[in-house]
């Protein structure tokens, strides 16, 4: 149960992160009026969330959707770690 815990409290803080960065590039840069659209996309990533959940409990061979998934999620975190150290200067 813990572990669970650890898990979801550490991806809300990456998912946290990705948002909190938009929304300062977005004032920063004078684009206001697209701060509705990254609410919006939260509130459609939730929703696409909860049903591939969904989907994926139900699926056979858990573990190799888990192992890929992961994957996945290591290597958008990693690309969005070096783009923003790219691009952290210009900010």
């Amino acid at each position: 149960m813990l572990q669970a815990f650890v898990i979801t409290l550490r991806e809300g803080l990456e998912a946290f992160l990705i948002i909190a960065i938009s929304l300062a590039y977005l004032r920063k840069s004078g684009r206001t009026q697209l701060i509705p659209a990254v609410h919006w996309g939260v509130v459609v990533s939730i929703a696409l969330s909860i049903l591939a959940g969904m989907a994926f409990q139900r699926a056979s061979n858990q573990a190799l959707w888990e192992g890929v998934l992961a994957i996945a999620a290591a290597v958008m975190v990693a690309s969005l770690t070096f783009h923003m150290l790219r691009v952290a200067k210009r900010l």
